[in-house]
């Protein structure tokens, strides 16, 4: 991938200046050295929230800045709960391609004539959005399909605008030094990798078909099958589902049997996802789920998926029954063991923390944690805060939780949420004590003991070698050792410092009391004595100077003045050009 900004892309880059003006964030890009962009912040702009402003940035810039608040609508890791809640709203419906234009991507990916593939083929589309629609069509064969359709050119446009954004990240690193592991340009790479893999549609085939599978002859959930023969980079077809959106079902005024079963519909499909298959959709909204006329669930769209390993599965169930059951010391511990650290964590403070946060949700009922409609979501929110970082499977997750709670919550008004759960929970650690999931847990048990074992040998006879030859050495480091090394350094420098001068000024007076011989009429031992005398004085005014100003005398206080000081220059430069 190019990092750089081509000639092609200067007027795209001018454009999106612009546009990040006429939003209130044109200072930003002007203060790292770009040229004034046209355009300013009308009084309505400038007084809007800053999450807003920036959510109408990237609507108005288009198809890949759409994407990636969208992408990172999911990472609450990376952006802060309120541009979360905007970008959470992003949404990118286009006009339709022309007919004409559908044809021609759909004859040049799987080069036969149109009619050869599609006996009926519907040219209103069912969906329109920036990357792709979707159009009802039947097969030869006979199948009602859904057939989605890459736009045109879209590829070549987000590729472009990805040069500019590494271009840009570039530049804002080398201008700003921002904390933490999500750097600019990871977050375009993230981004980079996440666009790639949506623009090709053979992924989401696959994912597709990993649904399928898992839900294949279930009663109360239906995953349309893809057509692998009429599947390529720009074109999926796939199994068409009838049915009504989940929105319409939502936001009912009392609960009645019908609402309360199709809650259970969803939670049940979402338990299977995560705690059993071990993979999940990534964006559950109520527009990705259909409800069929005989009440079954459907469920569409497989562009964003996550999957987990069987140790972030036990992390999710650990941190699920701890939620459900109020175990802050369990869900703190979890977390702490499931992410890397970037400094020491106040597990004390953590816990506090989780358990805070616990309090918002016990005894409360679902329409009554509207603020915080995700407590996954908030629980890595909370990792971060502590410099505590987790796989972004996680954070998806959190996303696909919340988008689930929020569905709940319009089928379910005034439930309380962890009673409603808590038999889900139940089952999990039934589950997870169960004979067959200990035995297999202990049969795991023994086989990595005797790896250890079987290795142990072997490493006892290398480290007695080591042992043995004068290799083998053990290095112990302590911050307040190594300050006090540093002080017995010092004090021994002073030490002798003084005994010089100490030495030096008794000799002086030695030489200044004997007598002398003068040579020419100068007496040669007091002229001695005199030089001596001087430099003991120089001597212990330097002692006095070290003690008094040892910190500017280290090298390393100059070596960071002296960089701060061409920092300074350089930015100046930069600037002026």
């Amino acid at each position: 991938m190019a990092k750089s900004i081509q000639v092609q892309d200067l007027g795209r880059l001018q454009q999106i200046l612009s546009v990040l003006a006429k939003y209130g964030f044109g200072q930003l890009f002007t203060s790292l050295g770009f040229a004034e962009a046209r355009g300013q912040p009308d009084a309505e702009v400038g007084s809007s929230p800053l999450a807003r402003r920036l959510r109408h940035a990237l609507i108005e810039l288009g198809p890949t800045f759409v994407k990636l608040g969208q992408v990172f609508s999911v990472r609450p890791d990376v952006l802060p709960p309120d541009i979360i809640q905007e970008f959470q709203s992003l949404q990118d419906r286009v006009p339709p391609m022309a007919p004409e234009d559908v044809r021609t991507v759909v004859e040049s990916e799987l080069e036969l004539p149109f009619d050869e593939v599609f006996e009926e083929f519907e040219w209103e589309p069912l969906g329109s959005a920036s990357i792709a629609q979707v159009h009802r069509a039947r097969l030869h064969s006979g199948e009602e399909v859904a057939v989605k359709v890459q736009r045109r050119g879209i590829a070549h446009s987000i590729r472009s605008d990805m040069h500019i954004l590494y271009s840009l990240a570039g530049v804002l690193e080398k201008r700003i030094k921002l904390p933490g592991v999500h750097t600019p340009s990871t977050i375009v790479r993230e981004f980079d990798v996440a666009i790639t893999a949506e623009l090709d549609f053979t992924q989401e085939m696959r994912a597709a078909e990993r649904f399928f599978r898992s839900f294949e002859g279930h009663p109360d959930v239906v995953i349309p099958r893809p057509h692998p023969r009429w599947c390529t980079r720009r074109l999926l077809v796939m199994d068409l589902i009838e049915g009504r959106p989940l929105k319409e079902f939502l936001g009912v005024s009392k609960v009645n049997a019908e609402s309360r079963a199709l809650a259970h519909r969803i939670m049940d499909c979402a338990y299977q996802q995560i705690f059993e298959d071990g993979h999940f959709h990534g964006d559950p909204h109520p527009g990705n789920i259909l409800v069929l006329d005989d009440g079954r669930v459907g469920i569409i769209d497989f562009g964003l998926t996550g999957t987990l390993t069987a140790p972030m599965q036990d992390t999710i169930i650990s941190a699920f029954t701890a939620m459900v059951f109020r175990d802050a010391e369990t869900l703190a511990m979890t977390v702490y063991k499931a992410g890397a650290t970037r400094g020491r964590v106040d597990l004390r403070e953590f816990r506090g923390e989780i358990e805070r946060m616990m309090d918002k949700y016990h005894g409360v009922s679902l329409d009554e944690v509207t603020q915080n409609p995700d407590a996954l979501m908030e629980v890595v929110q909370l990792a971060a805060r502590f410099q505590i970082d987790l796989p972004p499977e996680f954070a998806i997750l959190s996303r696909t939780f919340g988008l689930i709670e929020g569905s709940i919550r319009g089928l379910l008004p005034g439930v309380d949420i962890v009673e409603e759960v808590k038999p889900y929970a139940q089952r999990l650690v039934a589950s997870r004590l169960s004979p067959e999931r200990v035995a297999v847990d202990v049969a795991r048990g023994i086989v990595q003991l005797q790896g250890h074992f079987k290795d142990f040998p072997t490493q006892l006879t290398q480290l007695m070698m080591d042992a043995e030859s004068g290799r083998l050495t053990v290095q112990v480091r302590n911050r307040e050792l190594d300050s006090l090394t540093d002080a017995i350094r010092m004090g021994g420098l002073r030490i002798s410092l003084a005994l010089f001068a100490s030495t030096v000024s008794l000799g002086a007076l030695l030489f200044l009391a004997a007598w002398s011989p003068r040579p020419f009429e100068l007496p040669l031992f007091g002229v001695l004595g005199m030089f001596m005398g001087v430099l003991g004085v120089v001597l212990f005014g330097a002692l006095g100077i070290h003690v008094f100003f040892a910190q500017f005398l280290a090298i390393s206080f100059w070596r960071r003045a002296f960089g701060r000081l061409v920092g300074f220059f350089t930015w100046r430069r930069r600037d002026d050009r």
